[in-house]
């Protein structure tokens, strides 16, 4: 069940880029995380500043599953054992960019859902999928009326080559107001020594972890992410109403699990190709470069239940 670590990481590439939040190793199993994540302030220009503050609570929930086996045109030879199972993933979040030259910063709140699946079967082999919704906007354009969602479409196939690697293939549709962004998905996820595994999820992650013990294993890594939320800038741009923000990062993390159900994860590293777009009806109005900076995250995740296709197969890296 080692294999099934590696569709958690891609589904999570894909929908981070687009805000969702899923977490890799969990995506599999109900349960919730709290997590919580500072970038200290740096250089827009010679005169601003930008800081970067971030909270958010996630929660997934089985709601369908099963195994069974079928026969086609009830031809005994033809005989296909499948298994599926699909989950809700419910993510509240809070974003606070800290603006030195505006006193009055306007928090962003977010709202998303996702449904994620697995299909498993002799027949079509393993396939993921997933789908989501959300709106992240300021309390002023967090409404009906005035909010603009965001979502994300997509699927990948997974092949096993032995039992140490595993690769895949696929791709998603990101739908964010004012552009619509395909991604293609490829990589490997393979065993490269005793207790070590590496992991590749082009073009948007790559990562190695080690176990150290049965309690605590660590990762170092690199991935793209960012936000587009409605925002409104009259000391930026007073003709914008969103702001775009990408970055990539470089991390480690520490992982401990104190108990069975709890793992508490600390991580720390520098985000770079920082970039912030001020944009009106799809239209960019300005673009800045923002210097790099370091940042650090704590989170904690509680397993609560079991489910068809439970986190110790699907959360297990090594």
């Amino acid at each position: 069940m080692r294999i099934l670590f590696t569709f958690g990481m891609l589904l999570w590439a894909s929908l981070s880029y687009a805000q969702l939040s899923l977490t890799p190793s969990r995506i599999f199993a109900s349960g919730i995380n709290v997590r919580a994540e500072v970038t200290p302030a740096a250089s827009i220009n010679d005169t601003a500043r930008l800081g970067y503050s971030r909270f958010n609570v996630q929660g997934i929930i089985p709601i369908r599953g099963g195994a069974g086996v079928k026969f086609h045109n009830f031809n005994l030879r033809k005989i296909d054992v499948e298994i599926n199972q699909m989950f809700l993933a419910i993510n509240a979040g809070y974003r606070m960019p800290n603006f030195s030259f505006d006193k009055n910063d306007q928090g962003i709140y977010t709202v998303s859902a996702a449904i994620t699946g697995i299909h498993a079967s002799l027949r079509d082999k393993i396939w993921v999928y997933a789908v989501g919704l959300g709106v992240s906007e300021t309390e002023d354009l967090f409404s009906f009326s005035k909010a603009r969602p965001y979502g994300v479409g997509g699927a990948v196939r997974v092949r096993i080559a032995g039992l140490r690697t595993q690769w895949f293939y696929g791709g998603a549709v990101v739908f964010e107001p004012g552009r619509i962004t395909p991604i293609p998905i490829g990589g490997i996820n393979a065993r490269i020594a005793k207790n070590t595994r590496l992991t590749l999820i082009l073009p948007l992650q790559a990562s190695i972890a080690q176990k150290v013990s049965k309690q605590t294993w660590l990762e170092a890594g690199i991935a793209a992410g960012g936000f587009n939320a409605g925002y409104l800038t009259p000391n930026l741009n007073p003709n914008a109403i969103r702001l775009a923000y990408r970055q990539g990062k470089a991390s480690f993390t520490v992982n401990y699990s104190p108990v069975k159900p709890v793992q508490l994860s600390f991580e720390a590293g520098m985000t770079g190709l920082r970039t912030l777009k001020t944009m009106r009806a799809g239209d960019v109005l300005e673009k800045f470069t923002i210097n790099s900076s370091p940042f650090m995250a704590v989170s904690c995740y509680f397993n609560l239940s079991k489910s068809v296709l439970d986190s110790r197969g699907f959360g297990s890296i090594l």
